[in-house]
């Protein structure tokens, strides 16, 4: 019979994004990909582009959506959503370990008919439970999905501008350097570093 501890894992909503960096993890991803698509380059349009000295400048996607006013907002709005779901299947959780400590403990005395009856119900409750909770992941996902994508056009939109604004040939994603880094970016100067700016103009534009 398989224990109800690996499920309880699985519905965990408040372990899963309580911690910003665990939630901000899965927005690095899709706005690297977004920014990637858009080419995280900024420069200026005229002809004699590619004479000017090269300016690179880089940002940390992960720390814009931790420390922004919208990225927190977004974070406290899907922690919410999490937490509500965790109340609403804590009863039936706690339900599902009685029983199972029940079936543990009682099993050897019961008569044959009732330990079966019993391990119906444990599996009847244990999948309705699994349901349940595919069903609020794929709600979760979807709220995320909605929440971030106005985010990152923005968060886009500000990178462009900024790139435009003060000439850089081309902006790139800091998401940890070295080897292992997923947007290739193996050492860059700190002084490259344009976070805190790209933070203070996505406040500005999100405030509107």
């Amino acid at each position: 019979m398989p224990g109800v501890l690996a499920v309880m894992d699985n519905i965990s909503f408040g372990s899963n994004v309580s911690k910003t960096g665990e939630v901000m993890k899965r927005f690095v991803i899709a706005a690297i990909f977004t920014l990637s698509v858009f080419g995280l380059v900024a420069a200026p349009g005229s002809a004699g582009a590619a004479e000017k000295a090269l300016s690179i400048a880089t940002v940390k996607v992960q720390e814009v959506l931790a420390n922004s006013v919208v990225g927190q907002a977004a974070q406290k709005s899907l922690q919410g959503k999490a937490d509500s779901f965790q109340k609403d299947f804590q009863k039936d959780q706690d339900e599902l370990v009685e029983l199972q400590k029940q079936i543990e403990m009682k099993s050897s005395v019961w008569s044959p008919d009732v330990r079966d009856e019993k391990e119906r119900e444990y599996q009847r409750k244990l999948r309705a439970l699994q349901t349940r909770s595919d069903d609020a992941k794929y709600e979760l996902r979807q709220m995320e999905k909605k929440v971030m994508e106005p985010i990152l056009k923005d968060l886009n939109d500000v990178i462009e501008d900024i790139g435009k604004k003060k000439g850089y040939t081309l902006i790139m994603v800091d998401e940890g350097k070295g080897l292992a880094s997923r947007a290739g970016l193996i050492y860059a100067d700190g002084s490259l570093d344009i976070t805190p700016q790209v933070i203070k103009e996505l406040d500005v534009r999100t405030k509107k």
